[in-house]
């Protein structure tokens, strides 16, 4: 059996995503997990996809090995250790290599890449939590049964990979050069003979899309989800709102606001160009005034005048490593760690205390003050300054006597 995901949108503009088998029909449990457990604790659609996701690879961890939880928890039958060390196994494949043609398994000693730790984490976390929703309903419930599932499900929490105190690539790491940055905003000036594309709406789009993601560090999802209304002209300001399953967006995979609520303040030249963009290109896109949305399609099609989608946008993004050197791997959140990286030279430069810097820095990103984000994005000017440090104090102890003389 072959599972795919069904995404779908309500009549209030509610999205939902289920489980479904080859003929199309919803799996009742993977369905009833997450009305009950995922929708009823609010999480975002984008959480509920990644479960599903997960829930996806555990069916076909059963598949290959065998195994029917939901028969298996009737009979009063938990995991044993040594099928949860085969799910723990199972679940560090890629989704493309659990079921390749002729629905055999590819070893996981093969040369196929596994997956990221942080991904195996989720996973399991996911499907810790399922088989618990799962065997609570199925098995017979006493108190030891409880016990039980409680424990089995702990097993599989315990299976998971251990990340918290390895040293990890950080995306943080990614240096991006200010002059490669500036020579790629030249690149995508309105106007450029280099410019990838040749519409001039399409250019001012492009090039300011770009900016607002260089100047503010906002993420992909809060860009795409700005509306006109969101930007006061005559404050210069511009607010970050929420949408969850917003009616007007006809977006399948709409772009959400992860962090919280916040207005940010622009400099005029900038809020020039985004009226530039919204008077003389965006009001003569047909469509572009139905849902508000900043951002639009301009491309001819049946997509002409919708918001821009995530997978447009990462189109944009694949198009700007072919234009400049030293752009290869460029990511939008890369951008983001640049703004944090550039904004702590700043503070350090203005002497600002560790605790205004934070303050800010959490509000500016929409952060809490007590999550500890703030320093997850300060770690390269964090390294930076303790390297500067710890070179002056070698060139101290180093001086020779002739030098103190």
């Amino acid at each position: 059996m072959q599972l795919s995901m069904r995404r779908f949108q309500g009549e209030g503009g509610e999205r939902f995503s289920i489980l479904v088998d080859d003929f199309g029909m919803p799996l009742y449990y993977p369905a009833l997990y997450v009305t009950a457990e995922l929708r009823g604790a609010s999480l975002s659609i984008n959480t509920i996809n990644s479960a599903l996701s997960a829930i996806k690879a555990m069916y076909a961890w059963q598949e290959y090995y065998g195994f029917d939880l939901e028969s298996r928890f009737k009979r009063s039958e938990l995991l044993e250790p040594h099928e949860i060390h085969s799910l723990r196994d199972f679940m560090q494949k890629p989704m493309g290599s659990m079921l390749p043609d002729g629905m055999k398994v590819v070893s996981i000693n093969s040369r196929k890449k596994r997956v990221s730790k942080d991904a195996q984490y989720n996973r399991l976390t996911t499907i810790a939590g399922y088989v618990g929703f799962l065997a609570g309903r199925l098995h017979p419930v006493t108190p030891e049964s409880v016990e039980a599932i409680n424990a089995m499900v702990a097993r599989i929490k315990a299976n998971r990979p251990k990340i918290g105190g390895e040293i990890e690539n950080d995306r943080s790491e990614s240096y991006l050069d200010d002059a490669v940055l500036d020579s790629l905003e030249e690149i995508l000036r309105p106007g450029n003979e280099t410019n990838p594309v040749a519409d001039i709406g399409l250019q001012y789009r492009n090039a300011l899309m770009f900016t607002i993601l260089r100047v503010t560090g906002m993420r992909r999802g809060e860009l795409l989800n700005l509306k006109v209304d969101d930007f006061d002209f005559a404050k210069y300001t511009v607010k970050i709102v929420r949408r969850p399953d917003s009616e007007g967006d006809p977006r399948a995979y709409q772009p959400l606001a992860k962090t919280k609520e916040r207005t940010i303040p622009l400099i005029p030249e900038l809020m020039d160009q985004i009226y530039s963009y919204i008077t003389k290109y965006r009001s003569r896109v047909p469509g572009a005034r139905k849902h508000g949305y900043l951002f639009v399609v301009h491309r001819p099609g049946k997509t002409l005048g919708w918001p821009i989608s995530n997978s447009g946008f990462g189109k944009f993004i694949e198009t700007l490593s072919s234009v400049a050197d030293g752009f290869n791997d460029l990511h939008a959140h890369a951008l983001r760690h640049q703004w944090n990286y550039i904004f702590s030279k700043r503070c350090e430069e203005n002497g600002w205390t560790p605790e205004r810097e934070q303050k800010m820095r959490s509000y500016l990103m929409g952060w809490s003050e007590t999550s500890g984000t703030a320093q997850t994005y300060n770690k390269r000017h964090i390294r930076e300054s303790a390297g500067k440090a710890g070179m002056e104090l070698q060139r101290k102890y180093m001086r020779s006597p002739s030098d103190e003389s």
